[in-house]
């Protein structure tokens, strides 16, 4: 009955059959399409198969072993100008001295090799610094949102600038005043005897740590920008924060007041500077979000 239905059917409903059929098929493979598009991730983070644990480690080892390789590259030729331009090199750790003309002393046969060393070590963690930086970014970048990203890559591109002008404000500004402030206690009886490596290991570690206190601002950037933070936050936990940067300036300085006061001054100063980063540059706390859901 059907066949004999459609076989006396006039021309133009056979056009209407054909379009019919025509339009069910386009309408079933758009749906089809449709529902493979939406298997796919939208997310440029999650078209990435996620990686097994030890593709994490295999990568970690990677960037961990091109960074000491940098190193100590860098290690072997700072230590090689080290000894070729030994006075140079020395007459700029003790310029804070220069004022006093007090002289270093080694008291043993090997400090002199040894703190050739420690000051080479250190040279090349200076000087990789930027390198370092830039391995742990390849490293944590693939795992990051664009967002995050975002927030993120300031604080590589202005850390080493950051540490620069850090360990510069301690060599220019704190090192003078503080030796001359140490150094005004000698007299006729007392006299002071510098020792070489003491010297130089307490002068490196007061500029690694200044350059390490610049980094403030950067850090404060990066959690205001992921919304873990923001100006307020930081207004209201000023009292709190006060007792924590007492309690780092004594762990990252020696063990006297005057030099924890010295360290302490600048983070309080670079403190409210993070506040003003905040305000300027930070979104929402994440407090203030539910809230504004209820609403």
């Amino acid at each position: 009955m059907k066949r004999d239905k459609v076989c006396r059917a006039t021309p133009r409903e056979m056009c209407r059959l054909i379009k019919y059929y025509t339009l069910l098929n386009h309408d079933q493979t758009a749906m089809s399409e449709s529902s493979n598009d939406s298997a796919q991730p939208s997310d440029k983070h999650s078209e990435d198969a996620p990686m097994p644990l030890t593709a994490h480690l295999t990568e970690l080892r990677t960037r961990l072993v091109r960074s000491l390789a940098g190193i100590m590259i860098v290690f072997i030729a700072a230590f090689y100008c080290e000894m070729e331009f030994n006075q140079p090199i020395l007459a700029i750790f003790r310029k804070p001295l220069d004022d006093r003309n007090i002289p270093l002393h080694f008291l043993e046969l090997t400090e002199p090799f040894f703190t050739y060393l420690r000051i080479g070590l250190y040279a090349a963690l200076f000087l990789t610094f930027p390198y370092i930086l830039g391995q742990f970014w390849l490293f944590i970048r693939p795992a990051l949102y664009s967002r995050e990203q975002k927030a993120v890559w300031p604080f590589v591109l202005l850390s080493y600038p950051l540490f620069v002008g850090g360990g510069m404000f301690g060599y220019f500004v704190v090192l003078p005043f503080g030796y001359d402030f140490f150094l005004g206690f000698q007299n006729d009886v007392t006299l002071p005897t510098l020792s070489m490596a003491s010297y130089l290991s307490l002068t490196i570690h007061l500029l690694f740590a200044f350059g390490f206190v610049f980094e403030m601002p950067t850090v404060t950037f990066i959690l205001t920008r992921l919304g873990i933070i923001d100006a307020d936050w930081l207004r209201n936990n000023r009292k709190y924060s006060l007792v924590v940067i007492f309690i780092g300036a004594a762990i990252l300085t020696p063990p006297d007041v005057f030099t924890q006061t010295l360290m302490a001054g600048p983070l309080i100063i670079l403190y409210e500077i993070s506040i003003w980063v905040a305000h300027f540059f930070g979104g929402d706390s994440p407090a203030k979000e539910p809230a504004k859901s209820a609403a």
